[in-house]
């Protein structure tokens, strides 16, 4: 990381520390830089993605935005600067403070610095270097989900992609919730390389998150151990698979030193009988628009909550504007957000909600059918999983579902309603409708997207279930027990996969990712083919003309396909066909507006017969792909235009 990096990563945050003030809501120095964090990098994002519309990525472009965001804060800061002064001045004399002293910033530092350790050597593991050359994958998420976010990522870094076209799709649109990777995409003409803009944006968004959440949890509970307790479930959340899996099954087998290399994740186990897995193993660090999602439904929350009796307009006005941009970063967050102030807003029936619904739903939906898909995946059904995988349609299933997937959360959720009724339980019902949505519907084309509604219910409930085991906990010594006990219930198996992830050497990982082949092919694409290329090439998880150079492909991975509504089979069979026929290649060239074709280890194993495999690959066997104009490592690259374009 080099200077240019943390001067930027320390514009983005006075940024959005600046506009805090905005707010008119009344926030301690560090609250305002935890929230800046992820206010400063939505309001980068979006202004960068303006410029760089205009003139490309490039340093100059990211000098441009920073000047554009400061001129735009820099009155902020002038009009505030006397609160700022004494803002400082206390946050001085709050340090010298006991820990348990409610106005103390120690219990807020040591949630970042935990944070931060975690987050960093987690990263740490993401990716490494093969003796090859190549790269290795430290863990699932960096092998599956980070596969399609490093295409998004290059794409805008390398190729310019801001007429927004899908690039694992030729034609299609990039109708996808693309805010955080162009975030990562910013760094990289501030010298970071692509897999490193990736670990660094990724680091100081999770690092923010637990902080950001124990400053909205304070607001909500009764105390700050309940506020404490509310993070600690929720990033542990992973129902109970540990405690038979783990503590009856493993630990006995393996003995202690299991911990050095633990063989499997216990809060997920491919879709078979976990559906909701770990929010940091699962969903923070895999599924990247969360890292702005979870902090910016929050915040949003924090500002409804805080206006609830004054109902000045600025509050409402900066939630709704904030509210209004989210689909661009996390289409689930802008529900969330929308479901929870609907419901106020109806609630207390005050036309100042109208600042925050207006703004909102004006900017937030157009985005949103944008973002719909071409065809239709949605569908009803009952009780989402019950019939999927191993199982059944009957109430016991049904009831063994939620106990093995969130163990006694949903029961301590609705226990904390009760006990907290008066304060904030019955504003918080709405939070319920995140449990029916799943057992009613799948609105999308793959159904394990129906956990990122569970999550968010997790998210929303976590200060519920806090405050009752915080109760527990003071209550009695019998209490103290119980508490402690379902403590471990809520936390045991999320706490091993994290341990998995930050230990980093557990299973099969680190994984190989990408030969030193596939480093030199995707370099090559990189700097020798104009950004709006199109390539034919294996759609598998992984592959480094997308991967490493950003280029546009005729088809990425099915299933994330699939996913995004994109009719992937004809794709599918389009380049099976494109390498077992290549006589018959020029339709297909035509009809995607191919310029490349990739022969190389993906696509034999792929497309090309056993007896096409070992045949040699020259140009005489592909003479209709056109020109060769790359042969080396096991890659072939023909170039189509003039003979077949």
């Amino acid at each position: 990381m080099n200077l240019l990096v943390v001067l930027f990563l320390l514009g983005f945050v006075f940024i959005g520390f600046s506009l805090t003030y905005a707010t008119s809501i009344d926030l301690r120095l560090e609250e305002r830089v935890c929230f800046g964090v992820v206010i400063g990098s939505v309001v980068i994002s979006i202004v960068g993605f303006a410029v760089a519309s205009l003139m490309g990525a490039t340093g100059l472009m990211v000098l441009i935005t920073f000047s554009l965001c400061a001129a735009m804060v820099s009155p902020l800061v002038f009009f505030n600067r006397k609160t700022i002064k004494l803002e400082l001045t206390s946050f001085r004399h709050r340090t010298t403070h006991s820990w348990k002293d409610k106005d103390s910033p120690k219990p807020l530092i040591g949630i970042l610095l935990v944070s931060a350790v975690m987050a960093i050597r987690i990263l740490q593991n993401a990716f490494g270097k093969t003796l090859d050359g190549g790269i290795s994958a430290g863990h699932l998420s960096v092998y599956g989900d980070w596969s399609a976010h490093l295409s998004y990522v290059a794409s805008f870094a390398y190729s310019d992609n801001f007429s927004l076209d899908l690039p694992t799709a030729a034609g299609e649109s990039f109708a996808y919730h693309f805010g955080v990777d162009w975030f990562s995409a910013m760094f990289v003409p501030l010298g970071l390389s692509l897999m490193g803009s990736l670990e660094v944006s990724t680091a100081v968004l999770a690092i923010a998150f637990p902080a950001v959440m124990f400053i909205v949890c304070e607001k909500l509970c009764s105390n700050r151990v309940a506020a404490g307790v509310s993070v600690g479930v929720f990033l542990t959340a992973g129902g109970t698979g540990a405690l038979y899996r783990f503590f009856i099954e493993d630990l006995p087998e393996r003995g202690i030193s299991i911990l050095a290399d633990l063989p499997r994740s216990y809060s997920f186990d491919g879709f078979d009988r976990n559906w909701v897995d770990n929010p940091v193993t699962g969903f923070l660090y895999p599924q990247r628009p969360t890292l702005i999602g979870f902090s910016s439904t929050l915040i949003v929350i924090f500002l409804l909550w805080m206006n609830r009796d004054r109902h000045n307009v600025k509050p409402y006005l900066f939630a709704g504007i904030f509210a209004g941009v989210l689909p661009v970063f996390h289409v689930f967050a802008f529900g969330a957000v929308l479901l929870m102030g609907g419901c106020w807003a109806l609630l207390y029936r005050s036309r100042s909600w109208l600042f925050f619904l207006l703004p909102s739903l004006s900017l937030g939906i157009p985005i949103l059918l944008w973002q719909l898909p071409e065809r239709d995946g949605s569908d009803w059904h009952s009780f989402w999983m019950l019939g999927k995988s191993s199982w059944e349609r009957t109430p016991f299933d049904f009831l063994s579902f939620w106990f093995l997937n969130t163990g006694l959360f949903i029961p301590l959720a609705l226990a904390g309603t009760l006990i907290t009724i008066k304060k904030f339980g019955y504003r918080f019902l709405p939070i319920y409708v995140l449990l029916i949505i799943p057992n009613i519907a799948i609105w999308h084309f793959w159904p394990g997207n129906n956990a990122k509604y569970v999550v968010f219910f997790l998210l929303l409930a976590s200060p519920l279930v806090g405050e009752v085991l915080s109760r527990l906990f003071f209550h009695s010594s019998a209490t103290k027990i119980l508490a402690v006990l379902l403590i471990f219930s809520l936390a045991s198996s999320g706490t091993l996969d994290i341990w998995r992830a930050f230990e980093g050497s557990s299973g099969p990982y680190p994984a190989n990712y990408l030969s030193g082949e596939d480093v030199l092919v995707g370099e090559w694409v990189r700097d020798n083919t104009n950004q709006d290329a199109v390539f034919a090439s294996a759609n598998t998880n992984v592959h480094p003309v997308r991967a490493l150079a950003g280029r546009t492909v005729v088809s990425g991975s099915p299933g994330r396909l699939n996913d995004l509504g994109v009719d992937w089979y004809t794709r599918d069979k389009d380049l099976k066909n494109l390498y077992a026929n290549p006589s018959e290649a020029d339709a297909i060239i035509r009809r995607y507006d191919i310029d490349y074709i990739v022969v190389g280890p993906y696509e034999k194993s792929m497309f090309i017969s056993e007896g096409g495999r070992t045949q040699d690959i020259d140009d005489s066997y592909f003479n209709y792909f056109g020109a060769l104009v790359y042969s080396t490592g096991g890659y072939w690259i023909y170039e189509t235009r003039g003979e077949n374009g």
